[in-house]
């Protein structure tokens, strides 16, 4: 009697760790958000999280900050998006913000730590018709 009580607390032990409740998926968010965006050739995703009306991936590059910020600042405005604000900061990150009508995008940038290549996170919204969004220029 007493294995059949151990193996029905175990089974019940089982069962209720599978019945965590998962959070969202931020995927359709993040698609919405990221609608008309790209990201640097043979970047990685390593993270994406998203909330009601805005998303945000970090990707990883083997490429140096410098050149993936050039590859931004250079393909941003070829696809319609105005650069707001390009800031560098004394630890070589850069954070770069555009917008695209009343879409904001952010951009920022690190350089990985131990090894060679980029870190970057890139975060945009979904602004509602009506809605009035003005992003401050962070370097003020």
């Amino acid at each position: 009697m007493r294995t059949t009580s151990v193996l029905l607390l175990f089974a019940l032990g089982i069962v209720a760790a599978c019945d965590r409740r998962r959070s969202p998926d931020p995927r359709p968010m993040v698609q919405k958000a990221m609608h008309g965006m790209f990201v640097y050739p043979h970047s990685v995703a390593i993270e994406m999280a998203a909330g009601e009306d805005a998303a945000q991936i970090t990707l990883s590059s083997p490429d140096s900050v410098g050149l993936v910020a050039s590859w931004f600042r250079q393909a941003l405005p070829l696809n319609g998006w105005q650069m707001q604000s390009d800031v560098t900061g004394q630890d070589h990150s850069v954070s770069i913000v555009a917008m695209k009508g009343t879409r904001p995008l952010w951009v920022t940038l690190r350089p990985n730590v131990g090894a060679a290549g980029t870190t970057y996170t890139v975060i945009g919204a979904v602004v509602a018709e009506g809605d009035s969004l003005r992003v401050a220029d962070s370097a003020k």
